[in-house]
């Protein structure tokens, strides 16, 4: 029962993580890009659009492990060291400049990746707008989120999740270049084959004719002696070959599936591992990305929709500092309820205080996302 449970939730993830990626890899998108713009850590400006050339968007987060495997591998990838395709990777999470850099440094020293860090959630909600492009209900998303534009500033694919650098350059960038393929140029290369008419040189073979000398080969009847030894236990070592061919046929194809190992909660995300279904082997341990932030509202809001009447509901984190739609919508649903929220921002503890019956749409952006920070600020009428 516990193995069944685990696979709905399993099968569940994997519908999460997957859609994405499918939706990259079928038909070119060929949507209009969005025109925003940020500052990178050394105080550049860094825009959205295409300047001519292929541009990848990699919206990342400091403690994901594809996010790393993923930006490791382009920063040392020849076709951004060629100068190919512009490359910005936009932190997400409201780490400082001296953190992003930190990563910049430890993962992708050298490279002309242009690292972003915004301390508000402008570039979580960025990010949203375009996975809201192929997902309109999303509320958050796996990581990195990567969003390749053509020279001509078109998107034309989004993916989710790992991608390393020799799988973009195999599957998008001769697209995002505007290149038919390379296959052409390469038959013109065939005609060098030509030169196997050196083969004639092989008329030397009728020298084989010495071959005749192979009658000597009659000798071998000597081998009907082993029936006279009576040792055809040789033989048998024909059946110990055959089971490892046979081994080699059964050999498993295998399919792999998510099983949820540790469920998120509001301060880890959940564990699963990813195993074949018929033999079981497990090939990798992964994390649901956001999966710990999506506890953390789900908690919330079904705190305060189950709360006592004119009750006050206590919000404790040293992690998050934003709520969803979600979470305001049980607000709206409760508006007897009071909620405190104790949170630290910059490594500073905060005390945000919400009075029942207050007016949770001013709290929210377009995307339905609210900032302690900003909540104060609307509180207090500044």
């Amino acid at each position: 029962m516990k193995k069944r449970i685990f696979g709905i939730l399993a099968a569940l993830l994997l519908m999460v993580q997957v859609m994405p990626v499918m939706a990259a890899e079928g038909d070119n998108l060929s949507l209009d890009n969005k025109a925003f713009t940020f500052t990178d850590i050394d105080g550049g400006e860094v825009t959205t659009q295409s300047s001519g050339k292929p541009k990848l968007l990699v919206f990342f987060k400091p403690g994901c492990w594809n996010c790393r495997n993923t930006l490791k591998s382009i920063a040392s990838s020849d076709w951004l060291a060629n100068g190919e395709v512009e490359v910005c990777a936009i932190e997400i999470t409201q780490q400082t400049a001296d953190e992003v850099r930190k990563f910049q440094n430890d993962y992708c020293s050298g490279s002309a990746i242009r690292f972003v860090a915004d301390e508000t959630w402008y570039a979580w909600n960025r990010a949203l707008e375009y996975d809201h492009l192929l997902n309109p209900t999303s509320t958050g998303m796996t990581t990195p989120l990567i969003v390749m534009i053509d020279k001509d500033n078109k998107i034309q694919y989004m993916t989710q999740g790992q991608y390393l650098a020799d799988e973009i350059a195999t599957n998008y960038l001769p697209t995002l270049k505007g290149e038919t393929g390379t296959t052409p140029p390469e038959q013109p290369d065939t005609p060098d084959t030509p030169d196997t008419p050196d083969t004639p040189d092989t008329p030397d073979t009728p020298d084989t004719p010495d071959t005749p000398d192979t009658p000597d080969t009659p000798d071998t009847p000597d081998t009907p002696d082993t029936p006279d030894d009576g040792q055809n236990p040789g033989t048998p070592e024909q059946p110990d070959e055959t089971p490892d061919s046979g081994s080699e046929k059964t050999a498993c194809n295998h399919v792999g599936e998510s099983n949820v190992i540790s469920q998120a909660t509001a301060t880890s995300d959940a564990v699963v591992a990813v195993e074949c279904v018929k033999c079981g082997t497990v090939f990798r341990y992964e994390t649901v990305s956001n999966s710990a932030f999506a506890s953390f509202l789900k908690g919330t809001a079904n705190s305060i929709l189950n709360a006592e009447q004119n009750g006050e509901v206590v919000v404790n984190t040293k992690i998050w500092t934003s709520f969803n739609k979600s979470v305001f919508e049980a607000m709206k649903a409760r508006p007897d309820v009071k909620v405190t929220v104790n949170y630290v921002f910059e490594g500073n503890p905060y005390v945000l205080s919400i009075p029942a019956k207050a007016n949770v749409d001013s709290f929210m952006d377009e995307n339905g996302f609210g900032g302690f920070r900003y909540i104060e600020k609307v509180l207090s009428g500044k």
